[in-house]
């Protein structure tokens, strides 16, 4: 697949939330642009991690978009121990946030999301989903831990359950960079997500939907979704992919790649192996051509 764009601007922005909370982010610009891509990251993962895979989008024309929630990276406040953010406030309100600022910089160009794991769980929250084209997502589905393979079961019980409350009790938020597990992350966030991870819907489940979330455009999303998922993913595995997409209704096709490591030659891939760059000449032109599918 050949490059569109030769020359690269970097640009980086501050998006401000509704209730006053400034996002950071990168923008990344080609000189030939086709399309606005608003890339919506994994819970608390770093987003320089993604910088690779967005510039290779970048190169095939289209201005992306890599941002830190409200929560993480650069736009954690100063003192995150005394927020009271929700996991749920990525979707209602930040990813609303980079889209309209989007939409402001950039009205000439279609716009596409991308979405990884909650940066494609919670975009049915967001208010403002009029004029997309479609979305592309890898590793989009629940977090229901009792579907997890034994050993990822016991980590994230250990993460929920024992890591999380100490660190909450001793600094106020989750203090997970400095131990390299993920970027650090609000108390309140973790407890919600512990929340959602225990039910087999996540938050689809009755005591979530409609009542501590909204219920957003998960039914009647008016955009195309293809969604890539590996079988070796031990957070986003067959059943809760199922889990989560037959709560997901849409006018336009929901489609899926079924990825199985070995018929590339791989050992694995997992949850975030999509994205590093030994996949740049196996998967990443799969993501551009159905991107380039929404537009053309």
């Amino acid at each position: 697949m050949e490059k569109v764009s030769t020359k690269l601007k970097k640009e980086r922005f501050t998006a401000v939330c509704e209730d006053g909370v400034e996002l950071k982010g990168l923008l990344l610009i080609p000189d030939r642009p086709k399309a606005v891509v608003q890339f919506n990251g994994g819970t608390a993962a770093k987003k320089e991690f993604y910088l690779p895979f967005l510039e290779y989008l970048a190169e095939h024309g289209f201005i992306c978009c890599l941002w830190d929630y409200r929560d993480s990276g650069e736009s954690a406040p100063e003192d995150l121990g005394k927020c009271d953010y929700q996991f749920s406030d990525y979707g209602i309100k930040d990813m609303p946030a980079i889209k309209d600022f989007l939409a402001q910089k950039f009205p000439e160009y279609p716009f596409l999301f991308f979405g990884h794991s909650a940066g494609g769980q919670q975009i049915g929250f967001m208010n403002n989903l009029d004029d997309v084209k479609g979305m592309v997502a890898f590793a989009v589905s629940t977090g229901y831990m009792p579907n997890m393979p034994f050993s990822y079961r016991l980590l994230s019980y250990f993460f929920f359950y024992i890591f999380s409350p100490i660190s909450i009790a001793l600094t106020g938020y989750v203090n997970a960079k400095r131990f390299g597990i993920m970027e650090d992350l609000a108390k309140n966030v973790v407890r919600q997500w512990r929340d959602w991870c225990i039910k087999k819907d996540y938050f689809f489940d009755n005591k979530f939907y409609c009542k501590s979330v909204p219920e957003g455009h998960f039914k009647n999303y008016q955009f195309p979704i293809h969604t890539f998922w590996t079988v070796d993913d031990t957070i986003s595995n067959e059943r809760n992919t199922h889990n989560y997409w037959k709560n997901v209704q849409g006018e336009k096709p929901i489609t899926f790649t079924k990825i199985v490591p070995s018929e590339y030659g791989l050992k694995s891939i997992g949850h975030f192996g999509f994205f590093k760059k030994r996949m740049k000449d196996i998967f990443w032109p799969m993501a551009v051509e159905k991107l380039d599918s929404f537009i053309d």
